[in-house]
């Protein structure tokens, strides 16, 4: 095993564990300081930035670091409503596999590239509102019988579907934003 090899593993563990602590801590913070913003069509769903460190561990340091930032920050929520952490964790991993299906096409270019940008975007944007809405329409009469039926969620896909859109974006272009930001000033970091 090289040196490089093993540089490479301590700074991807250690990336994502503080990506992680960092989806967490925004997490708790958005909770207790009351900074979620509710959705006017359906104030039960709530704009955040905890996607944000998701789509960046997948962009500095692939597809399992994504995916285990998104579990450290589903299970912060699982700490106040479990069934809302499963439905963060769908619906931010669909984001991300959306994004990360775009990344593997060959020849698109950087991720500096605005096309690379605009059909990353657009991919996660679109699995995320595919997954999402076939989640809600199983899980929200299962998880809150008391307020959703079939029906009830079924008549309220549209707006549900809105909400996956703004918020898709958010996580996607803050992810794409804050990447930039980051190999600007650590250059070392970028992807090889």
């Amino acid at each position: 095993m090289s040196l490089f090899y093993i540089k490479r593993k301590s700074v991807l563990i250690a990336g994502t564990a503080l990506l992680g602590a960092i989806a967490a801590i925004l997490d708790w913070t958005f909770k207790l300081a009351n900074l979620k913003i509710p959705f006017p069509l359906m104030p039960d769903l709530r704009f955040d930035l905890l996607g944000i460190p998701m789509i960046l561990a997948l962009f500095l340091f692939g597809l399992a670091s994504g995916v285990t930032t998104c579990a450290v920050g589903a299970l912060s929520i699982a700490f106040r409503g479990p069934p809302n952490a499963f439905l963060k964790f769908v619906a931010e991993l669909s984001t991300i596999i959306g994004v990360y299906i775009v990344l593997r096409i060959k020849g698109l270019g950087s991720l500096h590239s605005g096309k690379v940008k605009l059909l990353a975007t657009g991919s996660g944007i679109t699995v995320r509102v595919l997954v999402m809405a076939m989640t809600n329409l199983l899980l929200l009469p299962l998880f809150f019988s008391a307020r959703y039926t079939f029906e009830s969620v079924l008549f309220l896909s549209p707006a549900i579907a809105v909400f996956n859109v703004l918020q898709g974006g958010i996580s996607a272009l803050g992810g794409f934003f804050l990447y930039e930001a980051v190999i600007r000033r650590l250059p070392a970091l970028k992807p090889a």
